[in-house]
């Protein structure tokens, strides 16, 4: 144990010396010792800096995207298939819950479910609904 303490004293001694030359150098100004580049030193530390900080919020992002962490072959109960902006704060969401497929009506804090959409009714629609020609005056008929 005496031997550590012999090392630190003369390690801190040492130390004392060194920071009392270069004191003394740099109060006299001696000529022939090269001046410190402390501005080109900085920039390079804030370059690779930026660099190693650009890096890594790049390889975080690609992280995310990549979905490393999620588990593979898990598909969500819940999907959001389509939003449409009726007005500020007003949308139609369309959700998938399952099998089922949902029309949401959202206004401001308000959540409302507008229809459910039955997988039959999607995958044979009616199509002489829509070459059908639109009533005149609101009302079906002769016209």
């Amino acid at each position: 144990m005496m031997e550590f303490g012999g090392w630190v004293l003369w390690g801190w001694g040492w130390l004392c010396t060194a920071a009392q030359e270069a004191a003394g150098v740099a109060a006299t100004g001696g000529a022939g010792t090269p001046e410190f580049p402390f501005w080109q030193h900085l920039f390079r530390v804030a370059a690779v800096l930026c660099a190693m900080l650009g890096v890594l919020i790049l390889g975080l992002h690609l992280w995310k995207r990549s979905g490393f962490l999620r588990p593979q072959g898990v598909s969500p109960l819940i999907q959001v298939l389509a939003t449409h902006y009726l007005a500020p704060k007003k949308a139609l969401i369309l959700v998938e819950v399952g099998k089922e497929r949902l029309l949401l009506a959202s206004a401001g804090d308000n959540l409302q479910l507008v229809t459910s959409l039955s997988p039959e009714a999607e995958a044979a629609p009616d199509r002489n609904a829509a070459l059908r020609p639109l009533p005149k005056n609101g009302k079906e008929g002769d016209g």
